[in-house]
């Protein structure tokens, strides 16, 4: 049988790779038919496998690793942040870097539109605060401004815009969101934290221009990175969502394999569209788009961080009913604790989940209860990127050794509990290569490490960013490794060496994408 494209001249990172042998050597080949693995192995199969029509690609010693599945993240958020100021480093690193970027983009904003601005972090700024409504009135003083906080759950408006949500000095205490003042004049310093109802009513949807751009920009920011498939982990996906997931699948706007969580408040919506984890939209590619999990995140939809445990069993159980896998937004003990025992009275009723549930971040899990997380059955989405992210703040407090490690990936693996890698993107950068990075040598970019004895070996965390977000899906008999019968979902990878140690991960970088067999990215 004669292949459509055969990849020679590579290492290819089999699962033997994976259980600590070597995997391929040098000189192998990875022959592709119809989408699927028809061969890996030795290249002395070269000439049986090539016809008249075979494209062949050189990968010039290159590795080979199965695509990145990036287990949680928010691709279409992420996309319209990229229409945003990125107030990252270093783009920007002061207030006044920030003020100058928006001014910037006012000169090619029709006044009144508003300016974005999204990726600020305090602690990457100068002065070592947000800015506030003065500082970012003079970017432009007619045009409304809105800097979103790096973490999301904090932003900045300046005077007009305030105006335009209608907060002004009067504003009060709400269960919505705070509003915060100035110290020193008590007057509304523009510093609003939470899901204020007030500015999400004001603040226009971007156009349908805008949108397309930015599902452009975020599709080659994913293709570049090495991600093949992505699943949206967010809780308020709705029945719009999917169809509106499924319009951009068809028109190409987001290429790699999209796995769409339902939001738990949108149960009852899927369901009487008869649509369950698994579902595929009619008249798309059912490998491309699938309906994944159902997104429990009361703590978010209902604004309670503490959510009774009834409700919690109860929105578990109805999920359960119509056929869902259950995915909890575990972000902190309590709700981890709540979780397990959701579980756990499933599991007396005779209603263990017939897919793996999910728990996503489960930052911390103290000793003692690592055995329970473990005979619960559930999968841990991490995201390791995070780890930097929360560093700084740890660093800051005194050493509390009653306080269980952060993200404790050693614990996790070596009491059985199955693992999983994420970015949680647009929260931070989408590149799993920064994830691994992190997962690996736990330290900030400051070099300060965090938790270092749960360190796991670059090998292990190459597996959770590859065959764990497969699993994690459910899918990992189809992709996930580079074996003959599974998807052709590929990263070719220069310099990354045996994939042994952190200096291999830092001269390692991504060279070619491939989705169903096919180059979709190619530095």
């Amino acid at each position: 049988m004669n292949a459509d494209l055969i990849l020679y001249n590579l290492v290819a990172f089999t699962p033997e790779r994976f259980s600590g042998g070597r995997g391929a050597n040098h000189g192998s080949i990875i022959a592709i038919k119809d989408g699927r693995i028809l061969y890996v192995g030795d290249r002395a199969a070269h000439a049986a496998l090539a016809g008249p029509h075979t494209k062949l690609v050189d990968c010039q010693g290159a590795t080979v690793i199965p695509g990145f599945n990036d287990a949680h993240c928010h691709p279409v958020a992420f996309a319209l942040t990229t229409r945003y100021v990125d107030c990252s480093p270093p783009h920007v690193r002061n207030i006044a870097d920030l003020v100058d970027a928006l001014r910037s983009r006012a000169v090619e904003t029709h006044p009144g539109n508003w300016l974005r601005a999204a990726n600020c972090d305090p602690a990457t700024l100068a002065e070592r605060r947000l800015p506030t409504r003065w500082e970012l009135d003079r970017a432009s003083p007619v045009h409304p401004v809105i800097v979103i906080e790096r973490s999301g759950q904090h932003c900045v408006l300046n005077s007009r815009a305030l105006a335009q949500c209608g907060i002004d000095e009067s504003a009060g205490p709400s269960d919505a969101g705070a509003i915060h003042r100035d110290p020193a004049s008590g007057r509304v310093n523009g510093i609003v934290s939470g899901n204020h109802a007030q500015v999400a009513a004001a603040l226009p949807p971007l156009s349908a221009d805008e949108i397309e751009a930015g599902l452009r920009a975020a599709d080659r920011a994913f293709l570049e990175s090495g991600i093949t498939t992505l699943q949206d982990t967010s809780w308020s996906n709705t029945p719009a969502h999917w169809q509106a997931m499924a319009a951009y699948k068809e028109r190409g706007l987001l290429r790699p394999r999209v796995s769409l969580c339902a939001g738990a408040d949108s149960i009852a919506e899927f369901a009487a569209q008869g649509l369950r984890t698994g579902s595929v939209h009619p008249g798309g590619d059912p490998d491309m788009l699938r309906l994944g999990a159902v997104k429990i995140a009361l703590d978010e939809s209902t604004g309670d961080p503490a959510p009774p445990q009834e409700l919690l069993d109860a929105t578990a159980l109805t999920a359960h009913r119509a056929g869902f896998q259950l995915a909890f937004h575990v972000p902190d003990l309590a709700l981890l604790h709540r979780s397990l025992n959701t579980l756990a009275l499933l599991d007396g009723a005779g209603l263990r989940p017939r897919l793996r549930p999910r728990f996503e971040h489960c930052p911390a899990c103290p000793p003692e209860w690592l055995d329970r997380l473990a005979a619960s059955g559930a999968l841990v989405v991490a995201q390791p990127a995070l780890l930097p992210l929360a560093a700084p703040a740890l660093h800051a407090r005194p050493p509390d050794p009653t306080q269980p490690a952060l993200f404790p990936f050693r614990s996790f693996l070596r009491h059985g509990i199955p693992l999983a890698f994420g970015s949680d993107a647009p929260l931070v950068p989408c590149a799993p290569l920064e994830g691994l990075k992190a997962a690996v040598t736990r330290s900030d970019d400051d070099g300060r490490q965090v938790a270092a004895d749960e360190a796991i070996p670059l090998v292990d965390a190459l597996g959770l960013y590859t065959w764990g977000g497969a699993s994690a899906a459910g899918d990992e008999d189809a992709t996930g490794t580079i074996e003959a019968g599974r998807r052709a979902d590929l990263v070719v990878i220069e310099g990354g060496g045996d994939w042994a140690t952190v200096e291999d991960l830092g001269r390692a970088r991504v060279v070619m994408t491939l989705i169903d067999g096919k180059i979709v990215w190619a530095r």
